[in-house]
């Protein structure tokens, strides 16, 4: 009896086991859907190819990301600084922005992807390389700036976190807040990386 129950225990394990793999597997393997697909909705193109899909970019360069990004860069949306007492200041990820809702840009209201560094340039590499703004003093996706970025691995991918909020009007102190929990958790997960790299 004991020898059966046991079978069973380690069966069901299996069976849970290759249920999680498989969906793993799956979600690893979402194939890219080109913007046509989406009948014009910018935001489902973005949501599913570099949200949902967003894993298998890590470890792509900015330039084969680009490569694939059916919309032009416009602007930067944000970029994400992280200093240090011993070491210069970096940009650690920065938005890309396709599109451009209103007048003027909007980090809350346009459609960009982030891009995080594996190895981030110096904000002063980066401001020599972004020295053309817009209207609201964000750099425009140059040249000059693209061939700064394109050979850089990325580490994560994803979109503007701001398209999934609900209805509640977003003030700045609300912008703010969102923004300093992902640079938390940006930040946690740099320290984490740091604390695994010590160890080994």
């Amino acid at each position: 009896m004991m020898k059966r129950i046991n079978f069973i225990l380690a069966a069901l394990f299996l069976l849970l086991s290759a249920g999680q793999l498989q969906a793993q597997s799956d979600k690893a393997a979402l194939p890219y859907r080109p913007a046509a697909s989406f009948n014009g909705d910018t935001l489902r193109y973005l949501d599913y190819n570099y949200r949902m899909r967003g894993e298998q970019y890590v470890g792509k360069t900015v330039g084969e990301i680009l490569e694939e990004l059916e919309y032009p860069v416009l602007y930067i949306a944000d970029a994400g600084l992280r200093s240090s007492p011993s070491s210069p200041t970096v940009v650690y990820y920065l938005s890309l922005s396709v599109r451009q809702i209103g007048k003027k840009a909007s980090e809350l209201k346009d459609y960009y992807i982030v891009v995080r560094f594996e190895n981030p340039p110096t904000s002063a590499e980066y401001r020599k390389a972004s020295e053309f703004r817009n209207e609201n003093g964000d750099p425009v996706f140059t040249q000059k700036l693209y061939d700064f970025l394109k050979d850089r691995k990325v580490t994560g991918i994803g979109v503007n976190p701001y398209m999934y909020m609900t209805k509640e009007p977003v003030t700045s102190k609300k912008m703010k807040e969102i923004r300093e929990k992902n640079d938390r958790e940006a930040r946690e997960k740099i320290n984490q990386e740091e604390r695994k790299n010590r160890e080994n």
